[in-house]
């Protein structure tokens, strides 16, 4: 069927139909209950933006997954990953078993073994690497999870400090810098705001709730001003008012012109600069030098337009927003570009305000109180303190660790624990990454299907799927915070546990029970005491979410005894911290390079219906875009002699990869683009493997300065046909 005419009703038909078909390949263990039906609310797990959803069961079977409207975040919304996430429990290549590799790695050699003999094969590995190289010698990655909480433990209670997350590949260097600025990171209210910014963020396209829904709503019904910087001409751009196609890695030079403009003609908040911020002098003495003209120049966008657009801006306020997004760092000057970002937010005065930007509301719950263990003895391998003394150091720096792993320095890392990440794909530079791979003496992955990473492990633990298993409570953040619960729809299907179980099977055999003594139950108890129900689990099983009453509040913090949690207690424009740290205070331009003669920058992006790289073997979605291709404009197409539909290969100095170019005028002549997430070299992804090029094999090694955040469009390319 043509994607044309693959409309949302139709999709659902083909979803409700085909999740009978699905469970006809084969349901293992699965007890069918007949002539039941039941709707059963739950949370997704499809993308992190975690929506509520009821699942129609009949007959024991998952039929049908469905929006869940008592929840604010997800508006009554559920997305083509959503509808499509029931085929995770009928997908007859997904994880069924305890697998110990038999083979050489990468061989496709397994055996299927029982849990204990998984958990026992584990142990005995980690302990052996433990005795050698100390508890430091064992790497913990993971992705994030509601039950990622337990495989961190589980790190630390080994003794590792070497617990390192995804938001250094993700957000670390936007939740950094408007952390020095406001102490926290707050959300952004689009639905009632009446200018946005947005530079980078393809908000119509790769999805996060509830800023996608109220960025529709707000522009289509409410005529909110949006205003697109993007090489690409995204569907985000195709809904702003302007799009400018802006020169890659000046942002920050348009941010710069803008509080030029505001600031030289005082069109700031000077009432709320002067009560809740410090450092104006020394940020208004600093844009002097960053005119329109000059702006115009770097970014190439028209001086004119800056001018304007930097009125408008003000003249909205406080409900015009520049968008912070939700997206990979670009440059490697990630840092400062938030930081301007979140600067001209402030000296507008729309912080906690309607239509503004808002701190997240909190809702309180309670904890299971477990044994404590000792704090790691040995510093982090990524040495966060020397490097990155500002940046969180539970989450790690990911390209550093790698690089110091690789160079055994400051010791040897030998063992490597892995939760439902794949880190060939996540990290650029596969090559390396695979050399990490390979220097390992032993690696366990616990995952759902076998992705590429998971294809070199030692010992593979498969997951209970989130349709069949029972998560930790959690609490969304947001302007309007909500309480979710994840519960099983259906029982497992195969011989699969939930996380808690297998880091509970783990900890049995490394003498660290005693920091797991506790059921999920009771951590569910524990959480939901503070919560003002009378009946706090019952209500969450009945629901899946809980709401407080009264919908968002601003203005809390707009008071005079209110201090944000920075150095001063004020909203810092001027940072003393980052001067310590011997980072530039303000934001500071730096000029980013332009490709080479006969080189393009590559930049990326996200697609609605795929996750990162771990939904492209999902049938149904996989249907929407079979392959990815390289995205280059026609002009640029002739400069190197490719056409439409060619096959070509697209090298960088760290590797190279084959795909079908497309020939389009929706970016700039200096770029090209290719979507995340293909390239499989698991062949267990059958629907995936092989499937067009990863950008992960071309990408070089770049990071943020500030935040160690990894910089994912510092890559120049070379395009030949093949």
């Amino acid at each position: 069927m043509p994607v044309s005419s693959l409309d949302r009703r139709r999709f659902i038909q083909i979803a409700g139909a085909g999740a009978v078909a699905a469970t006809q390949i084969g349901c293992g263990r699965h007890q069918i209950a007949l002539g039941q039906r039941r709707e059963i609310p739950t949370t997704c797990e499809l993308c992190p933006n975690k929506c509520s959803v009821i699942a129609v069961v009949e007959d024991g079977l998952i039929r049908k997954l469905n929006p869940n409207p008592e929840n604010p975040k997800s508006r009554g919304m559920l997305c083509a990953r959503g509808n499509a996430g029931l085929l995770q429990v009928y997908d007859p290549n997904r994880l069924k078993r305890p697998l110990i590799r038999a083979g050489a790695r990468g061989e496709g050699k397994w055996r299927e073994v029982s849990w204990d003999e998984a958990f026992d094969y584990t142990a005995q590995r980690l302990s052996a690497v433990k005795e050698k190289y100390g508890p430091q010698g064992v790497l913990w990655s993971s992705t994030e999870a509601f039950a990622e909480v337990f495989f961190k433990n589980l790190g630390m209670a080994f003794g590792s400090p070497n617990i390192v997350r995804h938001p250094t590949l993700c957000l670390a260097s936007v939740n950094l810098a408007y952390s020095m600025t406001f102490g926290t990171v707050p959300s952004f209210d689009l639905l009632n705001a009446n200018y946005v910014i947005m530079a980078g963020a393809n908000r119509f396209e790769a999805l996060i709730t509830p800023d996608t829904m109220d960025l529709i709503e707000s522009t289509m019904n409410r005529k909110t001003r949006l205003v697109c910087l993007d090489p690409r001409f995204t569907v985000t751009a195709s809904r702003a008012d302007e799009w400018y196609p802006v020169k890659p890695g000046t942002d920050m030079a348009f941010i710069l012109a803008m509080l030029h403009v505001i600031i030289s003609e005082g069109r700031h908040d000077k009432e709320f600069v002067a009560n809740y911020c410090q450092g104006f002098e020394q940020l208004a003495e600093l844009v002097k030098q960053y005119t329109p003209e000059w702006a115009e120049k770097e970014t190439e966008i028209p001086a004119a337009d800056i001018v304007r657009i930097a009125r408008e801006f003000s003249d909205a306020a406080p409900r015009a927003v520049f968008y912070a997004g939700r997206r990979s760092s670009t440059y490697q000057n990630d840092f400062q570009m938030r930081r301007a970002q979140a600067i001209l937010n402030a000296v507008v005065g729309n912080w906690d305000r309607e239509g503004g930007m808002v701190p997240n509301a909190k809702i309180a719950l309670g904890e299971y109180m477990f044994l404590p263990w000792d704090d790691p003895q040995a510093p982090r391998v990524d040495e966060m303190e020397k490097n990155f003394p500002l940046a969180a150091k539970g989450d790690g720096a990911y390209l550093k660790l790698r690089e110091n792993v690789l160079a055994g320095s400051p010791y040897p890392v030998k063992a490597w624990m892995i939760l439902k990440q794949d880190p060939l794909n996540a990290l650029p530079e596969q090559a390396k990454t695979m050399r990490m791979i390979e220097q390992m003496d032993f690696i366990a992955a616990i995952d759902i299907q076998m992705s590429d990473t998971t294809w070199y492990a030692d010992v593979v633990f498969p997951e209970s799927t989130y349709l069949e298993r029972l998560d930790p409570i959690e609490v969304l953040s947001g302007i309007w915070p909500v309480v979710v619960l994840r519960q099983p729809v259906v029982k497992p299907v195969y011989d699969t546990k939930p996380c808690l179980d297998i880091v509970q099977g783990l900890a049995r055999r490394l003498g660290l029970q005693q920091y797991f003594d506790y059921t999920i139950e009771q951590w569910n108890d524990a959480a939901v005491k503070e919560l003002p129900l009378e009946m706090p689990l019952e209500y969450l099983k009945k629901h899946g979410v809980y709401t407080p009453p009264g919908g968002p509040k601003y203005g809390a913090t707009l008071n005079p005894e209110h201090r944000f949690v920075t150095k001063s207690g004020k909203i810092e424009l001027y940072s003393e911290r980052l001067q310590e740290a011997g980072h530039d205070p303000l934001p500071v331009y730096q000029p980013p390079l332009g490709p080479p003669e006969g080189r393009f920058r590559l930049v990326l992006g996200r697609k609605a219906y795929y996750t990162h790289a771990n939904s492209t073997s999902n049938p149904w979605l996989l249907d929407f875009a079979p392959e990815n291709h390289l995205s280059i404009n026609p002009a640029a197409a002739a400069s190197v002699g490719v056409a439409d539909g060619d096959m070509v290969e697209v090298s960088s100095s760290v590797g190279a990869v084959r795909l079908r170019a497309r020939l389009t005028q929706e970016i700039r002549p200096d770029c090209v683009y290719m979507l995340h997430g293909f390239g499989k070299q698991s062949p267990w992804l059958k629907r995936a493997y092989h499937r067009g090029g990863s950008d992960a094999a071309i990408l070089e090694t770049a990071w943020d300065k500030v935040s160690g955040n990894a910089a994912m469009h510092e890559t120049f390319v070379k395009i030949r046909k093949v």
